[in-house]
């Protein structure tokens, strides 16, 4: 059976529940990653900011009811408001039921979670602290790695 512990991205880049939306972004920029992990004080995984949750949180009140009938946002009015909100602590835009995963979990659950819950990356925790990243490439690149088994 393969293991969530052999495939996981173990660089992870955590930020604290104070730090700023801005420096998210800005985290996520750099190492290239849709996601950060949030910590409490005591360095425990507390949740996940998702560039979807900041794609969410970044369209203005007034025009979510037509952002959620397919309506697309002029980009201008999602840019400002974002600019807003860009000093916004990371935890009010945690997803507190962000799913996750543990290292001894197989390969083929992983890839269930990322599908039925609409996501590119989940963390890999063990106990309380983030040990990890699996993300659909790490699904997807298990196929080669088959391949390259059998040649």
């Amino acid at each position: 059976m393969k293991l969530v512990k052999d495939y996981m991205h173990k660089d992870i880049t955590m930020l604290s529940e104070q730090s700023s939306l801005r420096e998210v972004i800005q985290v996520m920029k750099r190492h290239r990653m849709s996601a950060v992990s949030i910590v409490d004080h005591n360095g425990y995984l507390v949740g996940c900011v998702t560039a979807q949750d900041i794609l969410t949180a970044s369209v203005p009140d007034y025009m979510k009811s037509m952002y959620n009938t397919s309506f697309m946002a002029n980009i201008d009015q999602v840019t400002s408001h974002l600019r807003s909100i860009l000093n916004t602590p990371a935890i009010y835009l945690i997803d507190k039921k962000c799913t996750f995963l543990t290292p001894t979990d197989s390969m083929s659950y992983a890839a269930d979670l990322l599908s039925r819950d609409r996501r590119t990356i989940l963390p890999v925790v063990d106990e309380k602290n983030q040990v990890g990243w699996i993300t659909k490439i790490d699904i997807i690149s298990m196929a080669l790695d088959d391949e390259l088994a059998n040649s």
